[in-house]
């Protein structure tokens, strides 16, 4: 068993797997923690090249949120190469601040790569969660989280990696033990009058902890640092069923049969919705599979094939198939659907890329006639490619 197995086997014995607060030292090494942070700067940047709304991004400064930074973020943000220290010290010439981001997965494919290998264990352990997983970031030296004392989101048992340079302490409470000192508050600010009561956890880079939903907690964060959260999301019955609708609806999508009139006892059966909601359950599966586990599909970037090149699926990515009417295939990669016509070569090449071997385009002996099984396998290429879950070797 190799170390990140038995560190994800510890962290899951302290937590009694995922169902109470626990930590495990250096989760990550010094060398994955530098390249996490290269990479968030590098989606803060991407962020602010979108230009879209500030949809989860916050910024406070004295301990209140100031929206008026949002807009400097996204005409200023990390530069090519500029390490988030060297660049919140230029953009907050030193004042205290806190800057928190919310599905960093909308920025940077490399982070989804990098968090997918780091965690596999973990999915191999306890699966992978309906809602599928997601991240956040947050940054800053700001003492206390600003918002005070908290807890999250119902469903998202969060999972903060401590990526340094400085330490963090976690504080958290037994929900009886908050409730009876707060009265019951959603929040609350006052964090040094009811610390007594808290279990600290201290974080140095590479550190893990792990807190159900439902409890409250608080980090102190008094010189900068960073920290990544994977929310492990279980999601409300109601989300999971949407989620599941969505995919019923793409099931079976060439039957327009118009309904003859049924009784409602035969509603159903006439639908075939036992059926097809079988198929969209294992469609969410593997379309969750197909992405590490990651609800929101990769970010669609420019792919050109070299004829010559070798190629491998980048772990631990696969391409996940279900079988389709006339000879066509649905292939899940990173989230996407790729629909294409089944034949030999291409069924080949999926179990190549997904056995882990190099793909050699060169010994395809690609044929460019139109609609022939090469040309097939040359469109395949070039839409995983737009996926981002190939790389050249």
């Amino acid at each position: 068993m190799n170390q990140k197995n038995e560190k994800w086997d510890e962290l899951l014995e302290e937590t009694c797997g995922l169902t109470s607060p626990g930590m495990v030292k250096s989760l990550l090494s010094v060398k994955e923690c530098e390249s996490l942070l290269a990479l968030i700067s590098k989606a803060n940047g991407n962020f602010a090249k979108a230009n879209k709304p500030f949809n989860g991004l916050k910024i406070f400064k004295d301990r209140l949120q100031d929206n008026s930074q949002n807009e400097r973020f996204v005409i200023d943000p990390p530069r090519e190469n500029e390490s988030l220290t060297s660049w919140s010290k230029r953009f907050f010439q030193g004042e205290a601040f806190g800057l928190i981001m919310n599905f960093l997965e909308d920025y940077e494919n490399e982070i989804v790569e990098e968090m997918a290998s780091h965690v596999a264990p973990l999915l191999e352990k306890q699966g992978t969660p309906w809602a599928g997983l997601s991240t956040l970031f947050f940054m800053g030296d700001y003492g206390y989280t600003p918002f005070g004392v908290h807890r999250g989101s119902p469903g998202e048992d969060g999972i903060l990696f401590h990526l340094g340079p400085a330490t963090k302490t976690f504080y958290i409470w037994e929900t009886e033990d908050y409730n009876k000192l707060t009265n019951h508050a959603a929040s609350y600010h006052n964090v040094e009058e009811i610390l007594h009561a808290a279990t600290p956890y201290v974080l140095e880079p590479g550190d893990a902890i792990s807190f159900p939903d439902d409890m409250y907690h608080v980090a102190n964060t008094e010189e900068f640092s960073v920290s990544l959260v994977l929310d492990y999301r279980r999601g409300a019955k109601k989300t999971i069923k949407e989620m599941l609708i969505t995919e019923m609806l793409k099931v079976n999508l060439q039957n327009d049969d118009l309904l003859a009139h049924r009784d409602e006892s035969d509603l159903l059966k006439a639908l075939d919705f036992q059926k097809e909601s079988e198929t969209a359950v294992t469609r969410l599966k593997l379309r969750l599979g197909s992405n590490g586990g990651f609800d929101k599909k990769s970010r669609i970037i420019p792919f050109t094939i070299d004829l010559a090149g070798t190629y491998k699926l980048k772990a631990p990515f696969r391409l996940n198939v279900i079988s389709q009417q006339e000879n066509l295939l649905l292939v899940f990669s990173r989230g996407h659907e790729i629909y294409t016509r089944q034949n030999p070569l291409l069924l080949e090449v999926i179990d190549c890329l997904n056995s882990g071997k190099n793909l050699h385009v060169s010994t395809l002996n690609i044929d460019f006639t139109p609609d022939s099984s090469g040309m097939t396998v040359f469109e395949f290429l070039i839409r995983i490619g737009e996926t981002d879950v190939i790389e050249k070797v």
